[in-house]
């Protein structure tokens, strides 16, 4: 029941696959994968299996295992259906040496991966079992090199990110004119060792003041898969915290979908300001259509004819639809041209939708009146003929007993 419970709470079903789309299977602390829901509500694109395994807040070790045992891929067959492996700090000792060699070949025969914290926690047992294990080689960061640092020395709780414009793919690039290296990130982040034959993609400034800017993102091609390693923490503080902290990178969920465009080997994003925008007009969307049913249900619940309002949410699904395939094709401004077109007729669907509530709630509005204007005349037809014409009035007589 447990276990059922928190998969509810991430707002997802443990198995959900499309043609087209990117499966994602996230692994780790639950904080994180809620974080990544957050990022994911939004994104049509993306296919979202969280599977908790940490114990930490609501989760207890017993749980942290049960959902590995439940939720996690049970054949190799299963784990290779999954475009990328998110690694969000989890506990590794929790996972076999069978789903560790899972992960690892999986890597090696195309699909992408990011671990975050580069090597999870300071906590000797979650960084030792991360460096010590098969699949932390497909990473580009040195988990060992890290873990015999402690997991990560001389954190001051505060850093930006200064983005490397030599790398040769422009996955932070783009961002950089919007601000995302002015961002100050009240939050920890670990110590990243590129292995050789990685690349930089970003570093940090300001959480190792000895060091200097360190490496903060790096990547690599491991065989068929290519994978990243991040300082920071996936969905939860720092760098990656929008929108669950707005005050932070606001541009972290388009960010991190440009990572995983990477690191699947997809297209990588040419207009941020489109993409950042559609984005938004999905969640506003699906804001809107949600309003709109229920209003058609509630007004349903007085026999009214919502045949008008059924018409116009078909109208704007089918609207909603196309803009998802050129999201799915990844054509950013013919899906916005369509969200756009979408977002328009709602406001001639909510129209209708009003027009139809006060027709029906004119009607109730009418029956109570009558109602209560009948209720008056009747208690004062009572009243009056009682109490003031009294014509129903007959006085006692008196009794025998009483006339003695």
């Amino acid at each position: 029941m447990l276990a059922a419970s928190a998969l509810l709470l991430l707002g997802v079903s443990p198995v959900c696959h499309a043609v087209g789309k990117i499966r994602v299977l996230a692994t780790g602390e639950i904080v994180q994968l809620n974080g990544l829901r957050t990022f994911f509500r939004s994104e049509p694109l993306v296919d979202y299996v969280p599977v908790p395994s940490r114990a930490g807040g609501v989760v207890s070790m017993q749980d942290a295992i049960k959902f590995i045992r439940l939720y996690f891929p049970r054949t190799y067959d299963e784990m290779k259906g999954y475009d990328i492996i998110l690694l969000a700090a989890p506990e590794y000792n929790l996972f076999s040496p069978k789903q560790d060699q899972w992960m690892y070949d999986a890597i090696e025969q195309g699909t992408g991966g990011i671990n975050d914290g580069s090597v999870f926690s300071m906590q000797g047992q979650i960084h030792g079992a991360w460096a010590n294990s098969l699949t932390s080689k497909a990473f580009p960061n040195d988990a060992p090199a890290v873990s015999q640092k402690g997991g990560g020395v001389e954190q001051t709780m505060f850093f930006r990110v200064i983005i490397n414009r030599d790398f040769p793919e422009r996955v932070l690039t783009p961002f950089v004119e919007f601000g995302i290296e002015k961002v100050a990130c009240n939050a920890v982040s670990r110590l990243v060792i590129p292995r050789e034959g990685s690349g930089v993609l970003a570093w940090s400034v300001g959480n190792f003041p000895s060091l200097g800017q360190v490496p903060f993102l790096v990547a690599w091609d491991h065989e068929e898969g290519r994978t990243m390693t991040t300082g920071d923490f996936l969905g939860s503080n720092g760098w990656y915290a929008y929108p669950t902290s707005p005050t932070s990178n606001q541009y972290s969920p388009d960010i991190l979908m440009n990572m995983i465009f990477y690191c699947t080997k997809r297209k990588l994003i040419e207009d941020v300001e489109v993409f950042h925008r559609v984005k938004s007009y999905f969640a506003e969307f699906r804001s809107r259509m949600s309003v709109l049913i229920s209003l058609k249900d509630f007004i349903d619940k007085f026999g009214a004819n919502t045949d008008g309002i059924q018409k116009e949410v078909l109208k704007l699904e089918g609207i909603y639809v196309e803009g998802v395939e050129h999201y799915m094709n990844q054509d950013f401004p013919e899906c916005e041209s369509a969200m756009n077109a979408g977002l328009r007729g709602f406001s001639e669907a909510e129209e209708i939708a009003r027009k139809a509530k006060d027709a029906a709630l004119f009607w109730v509005y009418v029956i109570e009146w009558l109602v209560a204007s009948s209720t008056l005349f009747v208690s004062s037809f009572v009243l009056w003929t009682l109490m003031v014409r009294r014509r129903l009035y007959r006085a006692v007589r008196a009794t025998r007993l009483g006339q003695g």
